[in-house]
């Protein structure tokens, strides 16, 4: 309402360099009706608003026969256009205004100097508006780039904790799967010898509770890591798998794993050297997966073979072999066997994360088998 106001002042107070010329009311309302709708009209058109001032401008100035103060209008008009309009379009539009209001002049009887002071301000409020416009670009680009970074720690944070839930639930399941296993063959074992062979049976019963406290023990090594642990957003997604490495042995534990599994009734026969293959491994992510990929397929032997298994370390070069075969138990292999198990999917993620190559299931003759080839230099390079 302000620019109206000042347009009906200026279309009133304006006119021809002859002082005498007439300065008509019907100017001042004409002008009072034109600002008001021009400005609805550059809320949502402003180059159209821009070109519709020009004209009510130039039709003024031809009125009253000179420079006129509705040129009001086309400053502000210009100013919108520079705000909000690219500045190949304001200045194509500045250029414009100019020349119809400089042609203007000139056919209202010649040139009049008192026109270039409009278009001096034509030119000010055009780069004023863009000015203003570029500013507020780049702020709003400044807002977007730091909305952004948000996100993307957000998102960060977000994959962290997926995949330290994932480890953690890896290693609670290695944990339990293969002692509760263990406990499970030699309980059955202690039931059936219980009034035939009782001494026997007391040794099945012994190992039962021994594998429980070994449970016990690694659970609490892996929920005292969740008690002490900082929140995952503060801390580096290449410590993760570290920070579970207490809780498993590596390969140094295996000739332990190979004991526990042969007293729980497995008849297994390992050929090569186990202290040469931790020695390969020694000091990697891989130790770990490689101890947790044997345990895994162990444990799957004793539950669903026949009771025999073959293992086998091979250590060439800069690669460590590890292969379990045992035979299948018959027609009615559980389905985990077939690579939908929480076993094999479990060994998979170990290798991906070890940089390992992995091939799991049965063979022509009858057996399934697990291998697993490590390289001995991998270090976790995440």
């Amino acid at each position: 309402m302000t620019v109206v106001g000042a347009t009906v002042l200026a279309a009133v107070a304006g006119g021809p360099p002859d002082a005498g010329a007439p300065r008509p009311w019907t100017v001042a309302v004409a002008a009072l009706v034109a600002g008001a709708a021009l400005l609805l009209l550059l809320r949502r058109r402003p180059v159209l608003g821009a070109l519709v001032a020009q004209a009510v401008c130039t039709g003024v100035q031809l009125l009253v026969g000179g420079p006129t103060g509705v040129v009001i209008l086309v400053l502000v008009s210009l100013l919108v256009v520079g705000l909000r309009r690219p500045l190949p379009v304001a200045i194509a539009l500045l250029g414009l205004c100019c020349g119809v209001y400089l042609a203007g002049d000139v056919l209202t009887g010649g040139f009049d100097s008192r026109v270039l002071a409009p278009l001096a301000l034509m030119a000010a409020v055009t780069a004023a508006g863009l000015a203003v416009a570029g500013q507020r670009a780049l702020v709003h680009a400044a807002i977007e780039r730091a909305a952004a970074a948000e996100r993307t720690r957000e998102d960060e944070a977000e994959r962290r904790v997926a995949d330290e839930r994932l480890r953690i639930a890896r290693e609670l399941h290695d944990v339990v799967a293969h002692h509760v296993a263990v406990m499970g063959v030699q309980a059955g074992a202690a039931d059936q010898l219980m009034d035939t062979d009782p001494a026997q049976a007391r040794a099945a019963l012994a190992q039962v509770r021994t594998a429980g406290r070994t449970a016990l023990g690694e659970l609490g090594a892996v929920v005292g890591l969740l008690r002490s642990r900082p929140h995952p957003r503060e801390v580096d997604a290449g410590d993760l798998e570290d920070d579970l490495a207490p809780a498993a042995a590596g390969l140094d534990g295996l000739p332990q794993l190979l004991d526990d599994v042969r007293t729980a009734g497995l008849r297994l026969t390992v050929v090569g050297d186990p202290r040469a293959a931790a020695d390969a491994l020694r000091g990697t992510v891989a130790d770990i997966a490689a101890y947790r990929i044997v345990q895994e397929s162990l444990t799957n032997a004793m539950r669903h073979g026949t009771g025999d298994a073959e293992l086998t370390l091979g250590v060439t070069g800069d690669q460590l072999t590890v292969t379990t075969v045992n035979p299948l138990a018959g027609p009615g292999t559980p389905p985990h066997l077939a690579g939908s198990g929480h076993g094999l999917l479990g060994m998979r993620e170990r290798a991906v994360l070890a940089g390992a190559e992995l091939t799991t299931g049965p063979t022509d003759a009858g057996t399934f088998a697990v291998r697993a080839v490590f390289a001995t230099g991998f270090r976790d390079s995440r």
